[in-house]
């Protein structure tokens, strides 16, 4: 069994090597670790790292918080160590003789807990005007990079200067973007509201209708809330689009900094978020920041820590995160992603490897396996994992992590059994707009609805390579494409195509020009299903119900653009109502036209991915959403000549019946399986 190429790559802090060893105990860490990376981020944690940086004419110890994410004092095989900038650099340097490429990394935090007594940070507690600001007129204890000096002068002009001055002392090979300097740390609705921000805001997107008490708010804290309220209410697509341009501006620089030093620079996604969202919630354009030519997005694809409760959490995010990763691929398909791999976190007090292996091994599976349809064939969205983080894991544990990332990119499916979903950077656009008005629901949030349900869609396509694909296809959000758009997805003849969207005159006369009969009342969510082999129609719309009804009228009383959206990504904005019986007529009518498999038994736990590796040969990936092992029994459609199991767990033989088989599945676990199917002899008769 041949493995495809991916990378892999080790987010790890100081804590995990060793001082007190000449080579910083760097072989001893990677004989254990099994692998020679390709790339290893070292978390620095602090923007003082930069900031107050010394040179290296002289030996100087590091701030402590560098040594240790947050200063903690120890790790599960050492005591945090006092490390100086000249052992730091010689440590990077150790690392590189492996062929491994180093990448500085921190965030926008600068306050750390030093034993029982606080203090603030050595550069960054004496710049309080460069403090994110929410709209309550609190100063939070970050870093924000878009922010201007006292003087005018903008922060981050000084930050790229000593961030260049860092990579060259220390001889890094680029810049690691982490949380706070790619996104924001609160949503746009909360913040940052200071007097600077709204300043850069009027002046960069010239509007004139700020009424004047609002023009200085920084000591007036009720007035800033009002201020705040008033920009989101009145001028939120504005807000938003401001902040992707000056976060696409920041980066912009830092890229042109950084390719004339020959290096190179990855950004992490804004907070889980798929494209709609990131720019939603935090003004973050993925296709903007991926023009300032970035070499790859660290994708934050966290879910074991989430699945387990980190934080006390209490979201179940597979289904939400697998359509995030390919949607984010659609709209950069161009972009490397790297996978963040959820797998321990001393600081944060989470250990995935330990406390939730089945849904690790889940994640790590479901997350390698969406793809990208191009012109050019099936592609997975992403090229790699990144471990979170690397320190103190056992020779075992990295073992087993190895075992599974190689499992989950082996051998490039041809194709997956299910539908692709459309995509289009235009409905993108389109849905902001209205889902301010609306609250309906984006494409993202119609797909991982859709999977979470059981519906195959594990792919994602660009409507613009429509007449170079083939297979069964869904549009979410029909109604958001332009014209030429609707005409190419009501054109495809390469498979079967499921299309839904909301009623309204111009989709009426769209789908009667193309022949299709869709008799459901304007402003009526719709689905309509034309087959791929008789050319047969179906359409159903959703009926509402009382409840909905009333839901919807109390928000046409003009209260839904003032709906709370100062939210932590930890928790779902507000989306108008969908009936359970629309989404799973949607689901049953996905499975039965792609020919994906049926589950027979615990359909609301079970759900299987189905990668199809030859005309002959399936690789089935069964999911079980519950906390408990459950029984997956998969009717698959076609008679089974011969099973394998490729992963660890059932430990034994699965016996299959014509074309059914049962097997038990790990509580939030995976299993696969690889069926080969019985040749047909077309001479026979």
């Amino acid at each position: 069994m041949s493995l495809s190429s991916y990378e892999k790559w080790i987010w790890i802090e100081l804590i995990g090597f060793d001082n007190t060893h000449s080579d910083f105990a760097v072989a001893a860490y990677l004989e254990r670790v099994g692998f020679i990376p390709t790339a290893m981020c070292l978390l620095l944690f602090t923007p003082d790292f930069v900031h107050a940086h010394e040179g290296m004419d002289s030996e100087t110890v590091l701030p402590i918080e560098v040594c240790s994410y947050a200063a903690r004092p120890y790790g599960k095989e050492r005591n945090r160590q006092e490390w100086t900038n000249h052992q730091l650099r010689n440590l990077i340097a150790e690392l590189q003789k492996y062929g491994i490429e180093i990448y500085c990394s921190f965030f926008d935090l600068f306050r750390v807990e030093a034993g029982d007594t606080p203090r603030s940070s050595e550069w960054c507690g004496a710049h309080p005007e460069l403090y994110e600001m929410n709209k309550s007129g609190q100063a939070l204890n970050v870093i924000n990079p878009l922010r201007r000096f006292k003087d005018g002068t903008y922060y981050e002009d000084l930050f790229i200067t000593d961030l260049m001055v860092v990579i060259r002392d220390y001889g890094f090979d680029g810049y690691h973007g982490a949380d706070g300097y790619t996104s924001p740390r609160k949503s746009l609705a909360e913040a940052d509201y200071s007097d600077d921000m709204v300043d850069q805001f009027v002046h960069h997107s010239g509007i004139t209708d700020l009424p004047d008490r609002f023009a200085n708010c920084d000591d007036n804290p009720t007035l800033m809330g009002e201020r705040a309220e008033w920009i989101w209410l009145h001028r939120r697509l504005e807000w938003i689009r401001f902040h992707g341009e000056r976060w696409a501006q920041l980066w912009h620089k830092i890229m042109a900094a950084i390719r004339r030093e020959h290096k190179k620079a990855y950004a992490n996604t804004a907070w889980t978020r798929d494209p709609f969202e990131a720019m939603y919630r935090y003004g973050v354009d993925y296709q903007q920041l991926a023009a300032t030519g970035i070499d790859g997005f660290i994708v934050e694809s966290v879910g074991a820590s989430l699945s387990a409760g980190a934080d006390e959490t209490e979201y179940e995010p597979g289904n939400e995160f697998m359509s995030m990763i390919m949607t984010i691929k659609a709209y950069v398909p161009d972009t490397k992603l790297i996978c963040l791999n959820a797998i321990q976190d001393t600081n944060e007090q989470w250990d995935a490897l330990s406390h939730a292996p089945t849904v690790l091994e889940r994640d790590i599976y479901a997350f390698s396996n969406v793809y990208l349809q191009t012109r050019s064939g099936l592609h997975r969205c992403t090229e790699g994992f990144m471990a979170c983080l690397g320190d103190g894991i056992s020779r075992d544990g990295w073992e087993w992590i190895l075992k599974r990332w190689n499992l989950g990119f082996d051998i490039l499916a041809q194709r997956t059994v299910g539908a692709s979903l459309v995509w289009s950077d235009k409905a993108l656009h389109q849905s902001l707009e209205h889902y301010i008005a609306t609250r309906h629901w984006p494409a993202h949030k119609f797909t991982y609805e859709l999977i979470a349900r059981g519906a195959p869609i594990h792919s994602v396509v660009d409507v613009k390579d429509l007449r170079q694909t083939s297979g069964a296809i869904v549009v979410t959000n029909f109604h958001l494409l332009p014209d030429d758009e609707l005409k190419s997805v009501l054109a495809y003849r390469n498979g079967a195509a499921i299309m839904i969207g909301l009623m309204t005159d111009r989709i009426a006369q769209a789908l009667s020009g193309a022949g299709l009969v869709a008799a459901c009342e304007l402003n009526q969510q719709f689905c309509v299903i034309r087959e791929e082999q008789s050319g047969a129609v179906n359409v159903f719309s959703m009926l509402q119900d009382k409840k909905l009804e009333g839901e919807e009228q109390e928000h046409e009383q003009g209260s839904l653009q003032e709906i709370n959206d100062a939210k932590s990504w930890l928790e779902s904005l507000y989306f108008s109502p969908v009936t359970e019986d629309f989404l799973t007529s949607c689901v049953q009518a996905l499975i039965k036209i792609t020919g994906a498999p049926h589950v027979i038994r615990n359909d609301d736990h079970i759900r299987p991915i189905v990668l199809e590796m030859n005309p002959n040969r399936w690789r089935i990936m069964i999911r079980n959403l519950h906390l408990n092992y459950k029984s997956a029994s998969l009717d698959v459609g076609r008679a089974i000549d011969k099973m394998s199991i490729l992963t660890e767990f059932p430990g034994i033989p699965v016996a299959t019946n014509d074309s059914r088989f049962q097997l038990y599945v790990p509580g939030r676990g995976m299993v696969i399986v690889e069926i080969d199917f019985k040749s047909m002899d077309l001479t026979a008769g």
